[in-house]
């Protein structure tokens, strides 16, 4: 058994040790200087062309078209664009979350902004089953922390035969993980991805050392000029091991414009202060589709594009207040809540609570991680003395991954 990479799915809630079987990142292409000289006005019309080309190039007439719409840019991004080439009565879009966070509300404003054929998926209502978990972990190759998907079985039965366009990879490819202050030793980028991609913060799962992760950590190599190191760790790291399991599962034909060559080229080629904050990608959105982007967009809190730099700056010191007060006093919903709120869902929802009890239970049976109480952790939850949902989620996936197959 592999205790390291055991570790580091109780930690990252994902499986440092993983090669992507079906995708990879191809920097070859990337050319620093090329832009230098290009004015902003001029960058902005080539990005727009360029994406409106990956849009073409990955086009199929005659295919009926399924767009996942949530409250960010990229899949608005994909929509926009695919507007150019055919009717919104021939695009199916759906969204799935919990209704009054901002992800599943903008998704919606979206799709009836644009006259989408449109399915909203209200995960308050949904049912967990083992059978339906299994069959997730075997898509996804048994390698990430699961609950955080739609209803698959609906999925199935509504678009095995639709072509689904994809966003994956397209926040950091448009500069949404460059960082303000690149580091100038890749060993300090991996220990600081180590802390931020930390998943289980409620308590320590893991018994490994910060330095063992950051030798199973993968790492391209470039010169720090061409890409920061953080962005060559994130894209062969967390976009390879957990994003592209979580978008691309097995059982579906994707399209995925955000890797189309040309456009994957400029975007990593453009000068860094257009990179920065994603400031091209959001002056191009805007000018694509002025009416689609003048939704509000969640990764800005519920602003939209366009919004100045300190109204974005006072809504994040507003929303830092409101989740402080939470941790005090729960009164407020949160509407940065992803999917659904697991803290208290898994205490109240029948079906979420007994496939998270038995699946840790069986867990601790394996005494394969037996330096973990894992009781302790559901009893504390259960009854209110803390919120472990991020513990548990991890323990019950990794349980389901085993009985789905997964060798360790």
């Amino acid at each position: 058994m592999d205790l390291l990479n055991l570790n580091s799915f109780l930690r990252f809630s994902y499986f440092l040790k993983f090669k992507n079987p079906d995708y990879r990142f191809d920097m070859s292409g990337i050319d620093r200087g090329r832009f230098n000289r290009i004015d902003e006005e001029a960058l902005i019309d080539r990005g727009i062309k360029l994406w409106i080309e990956a849009i073409e190039k990955n086009f199929v007439t005659n295919k009926k078209h399924l767009v996942p719409i949530s409250g960010g840019l990229d899949s608005r991004a994909i929509l926009a664009a695919l507007l150019r080439f055919t009717e919104a009565e021939n695009i199916t879009t759906y969204t799935f979350g919990t209704p009054g966070t901002l992800d599943y509300d903008i998704g919606n404003r979206i799709a009836g902004a644009a006259g989408t054929k449109h399915w909203r998926f209200d995960l308050t209502e949904n049912r967990y089953t083992i059978e339906e978990l299994l069959d997730v972990s075997k898509r996804i190759h048994h390698q990430t922390v699961l609950f955080h998907h739609p209803p698959i079985w609906k999925i199935d039965e509504l678009f095995s035969d639709f072509v689904v366009w994809s966003g994956f990879a397209g926040g950091p490819v448009s500069g949404s993980h460059f960082p303000a202050r690149p580091s100038t030793d890749p060993d300090e980028a991996k220990l600081s991805f180590i802390k931020k991609e930390t998943f289980v913060k409620s308590v320590l799962l893991s018994n490994s050392s910060e330095s063992d992760f950051s030798n199973i950590i993968d790492f391209k190599g470039l010169d720090r000029n061409v890409m920061t190191y953080e962005e060559q760790i994130d894209f062969e790291n967390r976009q390879l091991k957990y994003i592209a399991p979580h978008l691309l599962m097995d059982g579906f034909e994707y399209k995925t414009p955000f890797l189309h060559s040309p456009f994957f080229n400029f975007m990593l080629g453009i000068p860094n202060r257009y990179r920065h904050g994603r400031y091209l990608y959001k002056k191009m959105l805007f000018r694509l589709s002025p009416e689609l982007f003048k939704i509000e967009t969640k990764s800005l809190m519920g602003l939209v594009v366009n919004t100045t730099r300190w109204r974005i700056q006072i809504r994040r010191i507003r929303f830092g207040i409101r989740r402080r007060v939470n941790r005090i006093k729960p009164i407020f919903f949160d509407p940065n809540i992803n999917f659904v709120d697991f803290d208290d869902t898994i205490r109240e929802e029948p079906s979420l609570r007994k496939v998270i009890h038995d699946n840790v239970m069986d867990l601790k049976k394996r005494n394969i991680i037996d330096w973990i109480d894992i009781e302790s952790i559901w009893k504390s939850h259960i009854n209110k003395r803390a919120n472990h949902a991020d513990a548990l989620l991890v323990l019950a996936s990794l349980e389901i991954h085993l009985k789905a197959g997964k060798r360790l």
